[in-house]
């Protein structure tokens, strides 16, 4: 069969256009990194390379939450281990005032000392992780101190929770009511008023008796520790397990949509190969020049 010049013509730059465009299919993969530009490439590997993309973004904001939580739990931590070594100091105090023999000064200065502790106290107990009470539910504030000095408990019970995983919410608050007495009716406050005030007056059964409110208090204030330390532990755990599930999803995308550069090199070469000889080809064939079709 006989093939005319302009059928040979029309092959020959079909020919050329489509070593071209193997040449500008593997240079843009090289210079976007990715083996799908578009989903007509390959839609199955783009849909899947998608909803990867999609729950790795899903992991990333389960950690963001995470290092909230983190935050949250390690401003509680931190104040709720200086309040358990103002009660434990308090309890020294509350022994050496009873055991002592002390004058009324040695007394009225440890007194004075429970009074600035007591102080302290409320400080630790307002204590704010960026702006929001630690120890106040979803209150504005923990405490409100009367004119007569009386403290009492004004924030709520409202639980503060995270989402950390997609099946794990954890309470990252401490209930401050729970943890300062009010809610079993011996708030700390009131008790270390009535030590100070028990020792001022040489009173050792009323100061031993404060001492054991102190002591329930500080039981209340190590359970808040190991609450806050277990839920911490758990906020660890689910935040290292989405690390790995985010590198895990991050590699199965990388399969699909990411270019093996090496292997691209290696193509780029043999398509630029390819058309260089397509070129020479056509170069020494006998094809009809632009003339030819005009006459």
């Amino acid at each position: 069969m006989r093939v005319s010049s302009s059928s040979a013509y029309l092959q020959t730059v079909q020919g050329l256009g489509g070593a071209l465009g193997r040449v500008q299919d593997v240079s843009r993969q090289l210079s976007s990194g990715k083996r799908i530009n578009s989903w007509s490439e390959d839609a199955p590997s783009a849909t899947a390379a998608g909803r990867y993309r999609a729950q790795e973004a899903d992991w990333q904001s389960f950690r963001r939450v995470a290092t909230d939580a983190r935050g949250w739990l390690d401003t509680a931590d931190g104040a709720l281990q200086s309040m358990s070594t103002l009660m434990t100091r308090v309890r020294s105090l509350a022994t050496s005032a009873v055991n002592g023999g002390l004058s009324a000064d040695g007394r009225e200065a440890i007194a004075a000392e429970i009074d600035q502790l007591r102080s302290e106290l409320k400080d630790l107990a307002s204590t704010r992780h960026l702006g929001r009470p630690l120890f106040a539910g979803f209150g504005q504030a923990a405490l409100a101190t009367a004119p007569d000095g009386t403290v009492s408990y004004a924030g709520d019970g409202g639980v503060v929770q995270r989402q950390v995983s997609p099946t794990i919410t954890l309470q990252i608050n401490v209930d401050g009511a729970d943890l300062l007495g009010f809610s079993a009716g011996e708030d700390a406050f009131a008790t270390l008023t009535s030590l100070s005030a028990a020792v001022r007056a040489g009173d050792a059964t009323a100061t031993r008796a404060s001492s054991v409110a102190v002591d329930r208090g500080q039981d209340r204030v190590l359970r808040a520790l190991a609450q806050v330390g277990a839920t911490a532990n758990r906020v660890s755990a689910a935040d290292s397990a989405g690390a790995v599930a985010g590198e895990d999803l991050a590699a199965r995308r990388s399969e699909l949509e990411d270019v093996d550069l090496a292997a691209a090199v290696l193509t780029l070469n043999s398509a630029q190969s390819g058309y260089e000889a397509a070129l020479g080809a056509a170069s020494r064939a006998n094809l009809p020049s632009l003339a030819s079709f005009l006459r």
